[in-house]
């Protein structure tokens, strides 16, 4: 009779030790700034910098963004428990489901869709929520601890997963691209 009632009570402690830890510290950087790319635009060209794309045209051409992604010093990859990018919908056409990798170089605001292409690395899809004012939150926990742990940060590939849609995200003012760290410290 002793015995089920110590298991009992080691379980509460346990659950009330996890429920008392520390309230996650929040650090939201801005700056974080891309270019959308097609294989449809003439002369292999990135496409504009005031907004950014993700999709696929009716031939199946993937419409995708490359992304730098600034992190705020002083983290310790560690003490990251999420990072969450925030884009703001300007415009979806029937979804916004995406896959997201980390770059494999270098890029600058020249590069050709054909060799932005074969940077992105490690795509798949990724956890992601809809705010109801209208930002999409993607889950970028993974690439900011790599990244923190001393992994070159050449920045994001966002590209659709599902059918033929196109998702516009803001690029620049008050609705640009930020990257949000929650913390334990």
């Amino acid at each position: 009779m002793r015995k089920p009632f110590c298991i009992a009570l080691a379980l509460l402690l346990l659950s009330l030790t996890a429920c008392a830890r520390a309230p996650a510290a929040r650090q939201l950087s801005a700056g974080v700034a891309g270019l959308w790319f097609t294989e449809e635009l003439p002369g292999d060209t990135p496409g504009s910098a005031e907004a950014l794309r993700v999709g696929r045209t009716y031939d199946g051409k993937d419409i995708f963004t490359l992304l730098h992604v600034p992190l705020p010093g002083g983290i310790q990859a560690e003490d990251v428990r999420e990072a969450w990018l925030h884009l703001k919908i300007l415009e979806n056409n029937g979804g916004s489901a995406l896959r997201a990798g980390t770059l494999g170089g270098p890029w600058e605001e020249t590069i050709s869709c054909a060799r932005a292409k074969t940077l992105a690395k490690n795509l798949r899809p990724v956890p992601q929520a809809e705010t109801p004012d209208g930002w999409l939150l993607i889950d970028v926990t993974d690439p900011v601890r790599l990244w923190l742990s001393g992994r070159e940060n050449h920045g994001l590939a966002l590209f659709e997963a599902n059918g033929s849609t196109e998702t516009v995200f803001a690029a620049t003012g008050e609705h640009e691209p930020r990257l949000e760290i929650l913390t334990s410290k």
